[in-house]
């Protein structure tokens, strides 16, 4: 047998996906371990081979790979939990990183949030000033070598790095991307001092034009690598002591997944790692039904994430921004707050106000209902105490959660500061937190040309089929999809992802650009993606490569992405490719904008290289008629309004709803994993593949 397993570590829950040879699948989870993660991942594993009815070790021994998505990385950046970084670039230019091209106080911020420019100020140093050395070399703009390498004084900088402590070394020269050798030499001389020293250069990492940004990449990635190494070869241990022999991947925050431990070594691009599998999921599900605009909402027990899907295509971040930093390595674009089942309901001592988030119960404790140690009231609590969650059957009724904690907590802690009951508390909480959401994707879509009425929203992580109805509403979407896999989406999606690997060249040159060069910058592309794949054990078949150039008219500063076809080229060709980027610009910016007089200038050759995996095979069910009676386990009490108060309420169970059913709110459906919450506006259809599209 070949089985896939797809793995999630998210903040409370670990989620856990098994595809099996026939394209079906299999799902569980398990409670996060903060402190040793890949404790919580085995425990996931477990409780999957349960569910298929075997043992943990030859559910391994059978499986061809194994995807994981972590968001280590981003929590060892967040903490700022990481090692001390040292870095080496050319000399002269040691303030670079520290000046951020001006605008790195604004960077990633909206407009709203910079008009108070007096309080706004730059993020703490990635690296300290004294930590930042520079060597005497100098490669100019054509890839030749102005000032030579000074071997003994690059020495002197590197020991001095090594006597203050550093744990890591990030080298990034001026055109190191033309001309890589200055930057090798200097890893080399590092190696040799201090072999087990983590080290990154950027001509390896980002070899892309923009010095400020391929900086900011390169000490990003070794203030990262020795955490994600860690982390990646301590579960890669764990995983070949149980059983495991096979293909080890880690989804990328460009999207596809890479050997893990070969991510060790580009530990900043797979910052966004789980929450991304979310996104790809959505693209699945959507080519399969035909939606080619999705707004992909993720709520877990920590945070809120969100991902837009439109025309078919994830968005990307061409330059994303991590804490004010500015990245040159595109990532699928991904917006997050503090929000979900453990955020934190609490009252602002100044105006007395109600707040919820951005701190999280978190795993450990979780939420007062939970019984292990929480005081503090959360989003969590608050469902159950509005009925919304059923005491007896969360997570399967394998944990039982403690309605008189949960209430008592919101009395001494909401409630009574307030003067209110604790149901309206409670609902207070939950409003509070369907606004937050409902900001967040008006963010991300009205902010950016979006109108989101044009979208189904899909709804996924183990609350946001809870919460989906309110936020949904709230911004005028009328369509919400509710997979049968929601509770676990993000491991799907890394379960069902392809292999991909990027590769990228900057060599900056006016359109149409000379053929032979063009030619050969795709030919030495793609030859390096084949052969890495083919390493990867992806038959030559089963391999697509995908070309792209950054192109701008000349003294602009950002550019577009414009998707080419293969080659090799000719003269028209290129002059067509040139044809195409006016027309991209047009739709971009407005008619007329496109200013042909200036030039257009080729920056970045790019390949992504895919290797073809093994899908979900998800085959559609006989209808089962429209009246969804048969799934009804019985009625509960559920607060949906202030003003109406606590209404007897219909209670399904998600496992016996079939195709065709359909049903009216208010109603509550219960899964084993998540719980649906369909207002009193909504109405709740049962596709042919066992989604439930709530309607209204």
């Amino acid at each position: 047998m070949s089985l896939i397993l797809g793995t999630d570590t998210g903040g409370t829950f670990t989620d856990c996906v098994l595809i099996n040879e026939k394209g079906e699948v299999y799902f569980d989870k398990d409670t996060t371990t903060p402190h040793e993660l890949q404790v919580g991942v085995l425990n996931a594993l477990a409780n999957i081979a349960a569910v298929v009815g075997g043992e943990p070790r030859e559910v391994l021994r059978q499986s061809a790979v194994f995807a994981h998505g972590t968001t280590v990385g981003l929590n060892s950046w967040f903490t700022r939990s990481g090692p001390k970084v040292g870095l080496l670039t050319t000399q002269g230019h040691e303030d670079a990183i520290l000046i951020g091209r001006v605008h790195q106080k604004v960077a990633g911020l909206v407009e709203r949030e910079i008009t108070n420019a007096v309080a706004l100020d730059k993020e703490d140093p990635i690296v300290p000033r004294p930590l930042i050395r520079g060597v005497a070399e100098r490669i100019d703009a054509h890839g030749q070598v102005a000032v030579p390498l000074q071997e003994a004084q690059a020495r002197r900088q590197i020991a001095q790095l090594l006597e203050a402590g550093v744990e890591a070394i990030a080298i990034a020269f001026l055109w190191s991307f033309l001309n890589p050798s200055h930057e090798r030499r200097v890893k080399a001389l590092v190696k040799e001092m201090a072999p087990h020293l983590f080290t990154s250069i950027s001509s390896e990492l980002a070899p892309v034009i923009n010095d400020y940004e391929r900086t900011v990449t390169t000490a990003i990635n070794s203030y990262l690598g020795p955490t994600i190494s860690a982390y990646m070869r301590h579960l890669d241990g764990k995983l070949r002591e149980s059983g495991f022999s096979r293909t080890f991947v880690v989804m990328q925050s460009m999207g596809g997944t890479i050997p893990a431990l070969e991510a060790e070594n580009q530990a900043v691009s797979i910052l966004n790692s789980g929450p991304i599998g979310g996104v790809l999921g959505s693209q699945f599900i959507g080519k399969l039904l035909g939606h080619q605009n999705i707004i992909s909402t993720d709520v877990g027990g920590t945070s809120f994430d969100v991902g837009i899907i439109a025309n078919g295509e994830m968005e990307l971040n061409r330059t994303p921004v991590l804490a004010k930093y500015a990245l040159s390595l595109p990532m699928v674009d991904i917006h997050s707050i503090g929000a979900g089942g453990g955020s934190i309901a609490w009252i602002e001592p100044h105006f007395s106000l109600l707040q919820v988030g951005p701190k999280s119960a978190g795993a450990d404790p979780g939420p007062v209902c939970y019984g292990r140690g929480g005081t503090q009231p959360t989003v969590t609590d608050a469902n159950l105490v509005l009925g919304r969650l059923n005491a007896d059957f969360f997570h399967g009724g394998r944990l039982k959660l403690d309605a008189a904690r949960a209430e008592e907590a919101i009395r001494r802690h909401v409630a009574k500061p307030l003067g209110w009951d604790v149901p309206t508390a409670a609902k207070g909480i939950i409003d509070i937190v369907d606004a937050h959401m409902a900001d967040l994707i008006r963010k991300v879509t009205i902010e950016k040309g979006h109108d989101p009425r044009d979208f189904v929203l899909y709804a996924f992580g183990g609350m946001g089929p809870t919460h989906a109805g309110a936020y949904a509403r709230e911004i005028g979407i009328t369509n919400v999809l509710v997979s049968p896999y929601a509770p676990v989406f993000s491991a799907f999606g890394i379960a069902a992802s392809d292999l991909v690997r990027f590769y990228a060249r900057s060599e900056p040159m006016l359109a149409p650009g000379d053929p032979r060069r063009v030619n050969g910058i795709f030919r030495e592309l793609e030859r390096a993606a084949m052969a890495d794949l083919r390493k990867d054990g992806i038959p030559k078949g089963e391999i697509d490569l995908q070309r792209s150039v950054d192109m701008k008219f000349r003294f602009q500063i950002h550019e577009l992405r414009v998707p080419l076809p293969p080659g090799p080229y000719r003269a028209r060709h290129l002059e067509e490719i040139a044809s195409r980027f006016i027309d991209m610009y047009e739709q971009t910016y407005g008619k007329g904008t496109a200013f042909t007089k200036a030039g257009i200038e080729m920056s970045t050759f790019r390949v992504h290289g895919i290797g073809r995996m093994t899908k979900p095979v998800l085959k559609r069910q006989r209808r089962a008629g429209s009246k969804a009676t048969v799934a009804r386990k019985g009625w509960r009490a559920v607060l949906f309004s202030s003003d109406e108060g606590f209404v007897r309420t219909p209670i399904y169970d998600e496992e016996l709803l079939r195709p065709g059913h359909r049903l009216k709110g208010p109603a509550i459906i219960e899964g084993k994993a998540t719980t649906v919450v369909v207002h009193p506006w909504h109405t709740a259809q049962v596709d042919g593949y066992r989604n439930i599209m709530l309607e209204g």
